[in-house]
C-alpha cells in the first residue's frame, strides 16, 4: 500500500502514543526516562501507562529512541514532577499510608475526652519484672 501523504504530513505526532495491548489484568510496560524510577521498566494499569508517556516520563518500549521532539524546560520540569509525585503516591499506596478521612461537614474533627464510667471496664495487666 502506497503511502500518498507529502513529507511534511508523514511526521510524527507529537503526543505520544500507547502501541501495546493491556494483558488480562488491564496492565502494560512502560520504560520509565525520568523520576525515581529512571531506568526501570515498570508494569502499571493502562491508564497510568497512558498518562506516564503523555506526561513525557516514561515510553512505550516498543517505541523507537529518537521518535520525540525535544522537551521545553517547562515541559521537563513538569514530567519530573509528575514522576515523582506518582512514585510517592505508589509507595504511600505500597506502605499502607491511606489518606486522612475529609473532615465532617460542619468543619474540624474534634477529639472528645473519655467519660471515667466509658473507661472503668478495663483494666491494665500488672507484670512483676524479671529479676
Amino acid at each position: 500500500m502506497a503511502d500518498d501523504r507529502k513529507p511534511d504530513e508523514k511526521k510524527k505526532s507529537t503526543t505520544p502514543r500507547l502501541v501495546q495491548e493491556p494483558n488480562t489484568d488491564g496492565n502494560v510496560m512502560v520504560d520509565v526516562i525520568m523520576g525515581p524510577y529512571r531506568g526501570s521498566r515498570l508494569t502499571m494499569t493502562a491508564a497510568d501507562g497512558q498518562a506516564a508517556i503523555n506526561g513525557h516520563w516514561a515510553r512505550d518500549p516498543q517505541e523507537d529512541y529518537g521518535d520525540h521532539d525535544p522537551l521545553t524546560d517547562q515541559q521537563r520540569n513538569d514530567a519530573l514532577t509528575a514522576a515523582t509525585t506518582w512514585a510517592q503516591a505508589t509507595w504511600d499506596k505500597a506502605q499502607g499510608a491511606e489518606e486522612p478521612p475529609p473532615p465532617p461537614e460542619g468543619g474540624v474533627t474534634r477529639k472528645r475526652d473519655m467519660k471515667p464510667e466509658e473507661g472503668a471496664g478495663y483494666s491494665t495487666r500488672q507484670a512483676d519484672p524479671k529479676r
